[in-house]
């Protein structure tokens, strides 16, 4: 039997929950606001068959720092059962249909070193990988003393993923970016993360991170397509 791919729906995040828990172990929680902020945006795809979802893809939309769409590749699951018949393929070409659809200008996806089938299928579809590794960290740190003033060049950038809402630290690193991200996290209690993605040998920005207990969580690429 062959899984059609449709856009998501709010009903479809139980499914979506199943699939992400049998094949990632990621916890995607159903009923949260954030998880139906991504299904109602329209930019997650999921693949259908037998009258329920075999798998899925989770995109979402940022702006880079000339104010430009980028189309974010986040989160590909396939079912166990359903693997190995080309359906993450087949949800990843969608999503870069989609992509091209959109106002977007790139389409980039943060992929874990060690995924060997994440980067093929990156790769297939004519992402180009960055020369640089980075390490993702992450706080769940809340701060009530950071001023809402800053004159860095840091981007503070809200996003809403399936698994977490929060905020993205992008552009050159700072304190007081980190103190207004952990303060937005008070007044959004809905929003539980700060992130930010580092290249690797950034020493002064690794040192940052880890002077405000932030936790690394692994080591990535980005991919990018230009749209």
């Amino acid at each position: 039997m062959k899984a059609s791919i449709a856009v998501a729906a709010s009903e479809h995040a139980p499914e979506i929950a199943r699939v992400a828990a049998a094949a990632l172990d990621v916890d995607v929680k159903a009923e949260s606001a954030h998880v139906r902020r991504v299904l109602d945006a329209g930019h997650t795809l999921v693949a259908i068959a037998a009258g329920s979802v075999v798998g899925f893809v989770s995109n979402f939309i940022t702006l880079d720092d000339h104010g430009r769409a980028r189309f974010e590749l986040d989160l590909l699951g396939v079912a166990p059962a359903w693997q190995g018949r080309g359906i993450g393929a087949r949800l990843i070409e969608s999503s870069v249909r989609a992509a091209r659809e959109s106002s977007a200008a790139t389409m980039r996806a943060l992929v874990r070193r060690d995924n060997l089938p994440m980067r093929r299928l990156c790769s297939r579809y004519g992402f180009q990988r960055s020369e640089s590794a980075y390490q993702l960290w992450v706080s769940q740190a809340g701060h009530s003393g950071g001023s809402s003033e800053r004159r860095d060049t840091t981007r503070i950038i809200a996003v809403d993923t399936l698994t977490y809402s929060g905020y993205w630290l992008e552009g050159a690193l700072s304190q007081s970016a980190i103190d207004q991200a952990r303060t937005m996290l008070l007044a959004h209690p809905d929003r539980t993360v700060v992130g930010a993605a580092v290249p690797e040998h950034d020493r002064r920005a690794v040192d940052l991170l880890q002077a405000n207990s932030f936790d690394r969580i692994g080591g990535f690429h980005w991919w990018t397509l230009r749209l």
